[in-house]
This record gives structure tokens, sequence and C-alpha cells, in this order.
């Protein structure tokens, strides 16, 4: 039987959250699944553990890997391993720290539409709210030239950086001391830039799935779970290997760009990301340093793709 949809799991060390998400994963009505759990070097005993787990189980591999490549390249090892081994024709892409219901693999599968290239479910957080999206954008240029701002001020010294919000407040302060005038000048201003979203697209827009929202904003995307479909495997092999963590959304968008394909948020059965569960173990204490460290290096490493179309990428990623 030929494997519809097979479904990757990246883990790091918390196999109970691991077990609970494969555990969903078997669940799941109809055929053509496969689960493939990758150890992305955990290195505490957790892949025997898991091995030992699921070693009776059908449909179950639990791979290792040496060392922890991080989400791109830990990711690329088990979709490269469900193509080759399964022929997978679509590849769901999940963090161990996600649980969803038993029908959520066939309604992805249902809501696959020629030029899509990536779709991602609803996803809410431990509190039953919707988790806002990881990706809502009309262009990938314009977020990348704000995220290397952002970063850009981030790394300043704080001193600096409380000089800068000073003069911003100033700035508008006078602003809105011309009156209704300024408020809409700057209103103006910020939603050509895209800081302005109408409070529907914050979430996940379930109740519209592919509609107004999408129209706008034609890049909707959550990082934590998303299908990579028949349609994105014509054009790419895997995902951008080149980052360790941060940027992996903005990188595949600007791969969807290049192919002309979207990213689209469907309603789906409810899917409950618990939230950064491996992601604290590797931080450290000196976790928000380490995070902006990454989130540079990530900035920098993916600078070829601005100059690459989809058939370089192809061939040299």
């Amino acid at each position: 039987m030929q494997t519809r949809l097979a479904i990757i799991i990246l883990h790091y060390k918390n196999y109970q959250e691991t077990i609970t998400c494969i555990n969903c994963a078997l669940k799941q009505r109809g055929e053509g699944y496969e689960i493939i759990v990758v150890d992305n070097g955990s290195g505490d005993g957790s892949y025997e553990q898991l091995k030992n787990y699921y070693k009776k189980t059908p449909h179950v591999t639990i791979k290792r890997l040496k060392k922890n490549l991080g989400f791109a390249r830990g990711n690329n090892a088990g979709i490269r391993y469900a193509r080759a081994q399964f022929s997978a024709k679509n590849c769901f892409i999940c963090n161990s720290d996600v649980v969803f219901e038993e029908t959520l693999f066939e309604e992805l599968l249902a809501a696959g539409r020629k030029g899509i290239g990536v779709i991602s479910p609803a996803v809410y957080d431990t509190d039953k709210k919707p988790q806002p999206l990881s990706v809502n954008w009309k262009s990938p240029y314009r977020r990348i030239f704000f995220t290397w701002l952002y970063i850009l001020y981030k790394s300043l010294p704080e001193e600096i950086r409380k000089k800068f919000v000073f003069e911003l407040i100033k700035l508008l302060f006078h602003l809105l001391k011309r009156g209704i005038h300024g408020a809409s000048c700057l209103y103006s201003f910020l939603k050509e830039r895209g800081f302005y979203l109408k409070a529907k697209e914050n979430g996940n827009n379930a109740a519209g799935g592919i509609g107004s929202a999408q129209k706008d904003n034609p890049y909707r995307m959550q990082g934590c779970a998303f299908m990579l479909t028949e349609d994105y495997f014509k054009y790419y092999r895997q995902l951008y290997p080149r980052t360790f963590l941060y940027g992996e959304e903005l990188n595949l968008t600007l791969y969807l760009k290049k192919a002309g394909l979207l990213a689209a948020t469907v309603p789906t059965s409810t899917v409950i990301h618990k939230g950064r569960q491996s992601s604290g173990m590797l931080y450290g204490k000196d976790g928000e340093r380490s995070r902006l460290i990454l989130a540079r290096q990530s900035l920098f490493h993916s600078l070829p793709l601005l100059f690459l179309n989809h058939r370089k990428i192809r061939r040299f990623y």
C-alpha cells in the first residue's frame, strides 16, 4: 500500500511527550500512514527507551542521529527516510509536544489543493486559546527586512536600546499631538508596513479555512505542525538545511514564493501545542542570549536563498 502520509516527529530528550505524540498518531483514522521518530542526538538514553517501547509496533520507525542537528536537518533526516523507504507522498512535520484528535490526518489530506505547498491545522495552547500563526504574511521579503531590523535592535547594548525606545516614544507623542490627522498618518504608516492586522487574522481563522484572509496573506502557517504536500515535493526534496534553530518558517515561505506555491491554514479538529517542552532543555540558563545568537546565525546562513531560484535551491540543497 502506498504511503499517503509520513509523520515526522523530532525527538529531543523529553521521551514522555514524544510517546504521547506517537500514540496520537497511532490512533488516526484511515490507512497509509508511517510514523518516523528522529532522535536528534539526545544522548540521555531516551532513544533506547523509545526503541524498546515501540519495537513490536507496526508503522513506527525510530531513527537516531549521532548529534543534535537542529530543527531543519533533524526533520530532513526523517523526510529523506520517509520518501526513500516508503515513497511518502506527503510529510507531516510535528513537534513532539503536540497532541491531536484521531481525524486530523484525514482532514489535512482532504484539504490538499493544487498550488498549495504547506497546509497547517488549527492549533491551540493548553488553555484551548487559538495559537497565533507563526507565519501570516503577504510577502516574505518584507518580513526578512523587519526581522533583520529586530535582530539588529536586540543585539544593541541595553542603554542604546532604551534611548532608541525613548526617541520613538517622543516621535509618537509629537504625531499624536497633531490630533486625528496625526493618528491617521500613524495608522496608515503602520498598516502599509504590515504592523496592523485585523483581529480575526491573528489566530487560526479556523472558520474561514482557505478564504478571504488567505487571499490577503497567501502565506499562513504554524511552525509546530504542518504538512508538506505533493506539490511541495515536485519542487523541493526537504527543508532548507543550513539553519540550526529559528528562521525555518521564513525560509520555507521563500521556498514557496520562488515555486509559486501557497501556505494555507485549514479548519481541522483541535491540535494542542504544549510549547517549548524540548527547547527549554537546549537553552539552559542563558536562554534569551542563546536564542538571539541562534537567530542571528539563522538569518546569516539563510542569505543565499535571496539569490537562488527554486531549481538551484533543489540542486544545492
